[in-house]
């Protein structure tokens, strides 16, 4: 339905939802913002409607979010009664361009994806619902319906907590449980199998049970690996799990499990693509190939996660959330190949490190416990002793409680090249496995890590990692930031320190 009302600089275009309510219809238009020349979605609901203090702490909650794959909140409207309509209230949100895998998978016939692929969109739904985790914000009815993937190939999820507020929060998170997890979980037995095992309305018919229980996806479909029903089983509410199997905790831990699950089913070669040109209006086939070869491409970068976040789900130990998300931005790792096999890799040479210092910004302490002197280091006496070719030193981070270092923002350590030079790579031999690598270039040491440009980023599966970007970058100065440290080697459970024995930059 078209419509001709001005809701202040928004102009609403078409219906595209009106859900009954006992206090009048809340409407969900596509709508045109005329200040910043952009399509926006815009929920109305009657302002005597008991949701709407919930419906508008949510969108409140929701816009604190920064992740590029989270729908944004962009504004809440307070519409006085006119002659013709009561009181009402509004939340504008970005538009949710693409199609949403409801749509996605009736454009295929319900035919299912492949386990890599769908592991591949998964984890990136996870990694953006954790980064609102992070911020104590659950999404509460993540859907089918919820996740778009745009033309470009990019995964972009629409609302964010204001969805439970408005339509109420789902059976699992009701009982008291992270109903992200269990949706997540659906998520992927929905894409490897074709049934949804949740208890709500969705398109897709529902998963085969035997009792009360659904059934493995891999006795749904054969070809769906063993390593996707461990998935399943760790996640979604209604599925079994053998006796000794643990529940992943929240959307951080599911990511890394789904990352670990991924990096076993075979190994990941990330390639970059974008298509030139977007798909028409009407040309479903050529919009599916279009969305699948960039969908395929972007998302392997979430193959970096690997085997340490299983080790770590299996056995209890918590998993901090991180806001910090580099969404499908062509980042390309690689955790595996050792320094010495550089050559044949288009890498052409190697840089000089002439100085290497801390860099603590968000710290105030020198690492233990005393105050710092010189404010913005950590353990930088250290610092010298990476590139000292003795494999026994190393520079080391502070013992932290967390695994995202207390939440305090990230530490690392600064290398100056002495001069600028055009960076592509950097190799980092680490301390201890399972660290989240934040590779950043500047012309002079910036006082925020967000002020750096970033290279690339990646998850250390083993004790190092190559973090390598499509095309140099150039700098000086190359921060080596961790955003999250593991276990530590000589102390006991519960405690995170990372470090660095020696580092390679080449271009």
């Amino acid at each position: 339905m078209r419509s001709t009302e001005q809701l202040g600089r928004y102009h609403l275009l078409d219906l595209v939802a009106a859900d009954p309510s006992p206090h009048g219809e809340v409407l969900l238009w596509h709508a045109y913002d005329e200040v910043l020349d952009r399509p926006v979605a815009v929920r109305v609901l009657p302002a005597d409607d008991p949701r709407c203090p919930a419906v508008l702490g949510a969108a409140q909650a929701a816009a604190r979010v920064d992740d590029r794959r989270l729908l944004r909140v962009l504004d809440m409207l307070d519409l006085p009664a006119t002659s013709t309509d009561p009181a009402r209230v509004a939340v504008v949100s970005e538009w949710a361009s693409g199609r949403n895998l409801e749509g996605t998978l009736a454009d295929r016939g319900g035919t299912p994806l492949g386990a890599a692929d769908a592991l591949s969109l998964v984890a990136e739904v996870a990694r953006a619902i954790a980064a609102g985790l992070a911020d104590n914000v659950e999404h509460g009815r993540l859907r089918p319906s919820s996740v778009f993937i745009t033309d470009a190939g990019e995964v972009r999820i629409r609302g964010l907590a204001v969805d439970a507020a408005l339509f109420g929060p789902t059976s699992a998170v009701q009982s008291g449980r992270s109903g992200d997890v269990d949706a997540l979980g659906s998520l992927t037995y929905l894409l490897t199998t074709g049934y949804w095992p949740g208890d709500s309305a969705v398109s897709a018919p529902a998963a085969p049970r035997k009792g009360d229980v659904v059934l493995p996806p891999s006795q749904v479909r054969a070809a769906v690996p063993r390593s996707i029903d461990d998935v399943v089983a760790r996640s979604v509410e209604s599925a079994a799990r053998p006796r000794g199997v643990a529940r992943v905790p929240d959307s951080a831990a599911f990511a890394t499990m789904v990352g670990a699950a991924l990096d076993h089913l075979a190994p990941v070669t990330t390639t970059v693509v974008r298509p030139t040109a977007r798909a028409t209006p009407g040309g479903a086939a050529l919009r599916w190939s279009l969305r699948g070869v960039a969908l395929v491409a972007a998302l392997a970068v979430v193959g970096g996660l690997a085997w340490l976040g299983w080790s770590i789900t299996t056995s209890g130990i918590p998993i901090a959330a991180t806001a910090t998300a580099t969404g499908l931005d062509p980042m390309l790792t690689s955790p595996a190949k050792p320094v010495d096999d550089l050559a044949g890799s288009g890498i052409e040479r190697t840089f000089p490190i002439t100085r290497f210092r801390s860099y603590d910004p968000f710290g105030d302490d020198d690492g233990n416990g005393r105050p710092d002197k010189r404010k913005g280091r950590e353990n930088d006496e250290l610092a010298a002793t990476v590139n000292d070719a003795d494999p026994d030193t190393a520079w080391l981070t502070s013992q932290y409680r967390s695994a995202d270092l207390d939440g305090k923002g990230g530490v690392g350590l600064v290398l100056d090249l002495g001069g600028p030079q055009d960076i592509q790579q950097v190799s980092v031999n680490l301390v201890g496995k399972g660290t989240g690598v934040d590779v950043r270039v500047a012309d002079r040491i910036l006082p925020d890590p967000a002020l750096w440009t970033e290279l690339a980023s990646g998850f250390a599966t083993r004790d190092h990692i190559d973090v390598r970007a499509p095309r140099p970058v150039t700098g000086r100065y190359v921060l080596v930031w961790f955003t999250q440290v593991p276990p530590a080697e000589s102390s006991g459970a519960g405690i995170y320190q990372g470090g660095i024995r020696s580092v390679v930059v080449s271009g």
